[in-house]
């Protein structure tokens, strides 16, 4: 009999920790196209993650994107450092701003991604609530096409989690600490499950 309550108990606590990840491409296509002599520029990681969180995800994207290329890729921090760079790079570049990129530098396609934490109501919140709280947050990534200063990717994941008043809210409930990398990490397994390879 113990067996059973106590897996009624992690079910119930997996079931109370689950939630969907939505997905949405907007017009652009879901895949990114990969060759040998095209170069990768990974923009600075715009989000408001704690700075252990930060680094992890500049680290795994750069990872991803070298690994996707053949070594083809940079991050900005980095391309600053050789010269390659000089100033940095909005989080929505215009034409004006492509086009400096594109003269002065090798670099085929810029990598912007950004996340946000839209509502944080259910972060501290233990216990009966007395008003309906959600967290939800978000993470985008963009691909600009240098040469032609025109954006050609585009993939948005979000969450959100919500608590009616009158319900428990648990330790189980995700933070929007949590939601934000697992948005984040959404985007890096689109990006690697729907890459085309031409090398």
């Amino acid at each position: 009999m113990k067996k059973y309550i106590y897996l009624f108990i992690i079910v119930f606590t997996l079931q109370s920790c689950y939630y969907p990840v939505r997905k949405d491409y907007g017009i652009y296509s879901k895949s990114l196209v990969f060759s040998k002599d095209k170069k990768w520029l990974i923009n600075n990681i715009n989000t408001d993650v704690d700075s252990h969180h930060r680094e992890m995800m500049s680290k795994q994207t750069l990872q991803l994107f070298q690994d996707l290329s053949n070594g083809k890729a940079s991050d900005l921090k980095t391309a600053k450092s050789e010269n390659l760079i000089q100033n940095n790079i909005p989080f929505e570049p215009q034409a004006e701003d492509l086009e400096t990129l594109k003269n002065s530098s090798d670099f085929n396609f810029l990598v912007n991604i950004y996340t946000f934490k839209v509502r944080n109501a259910l972060d501290n919140s233990i216990g009966v609530q007395y008003e309906y709280k959600k967290n939800e947050t978000f993470a985008i990534m963009d691909v600009y096409d240098i040469s032609t200063m025109k954006k050609i990717y585009s993939f948005k994941a979000y969450s959100e989690v919500s608590v009616e008043k009158g319900d428990k809210a648990t330790i189980f409930n995700p933070s929007t600490e949590m939601m934000t990398m697992k948005n984040f990490r959404a985007l890096l397994k689109s990006v690697k499950k729907n890459a085309v390879k031409t090398y």
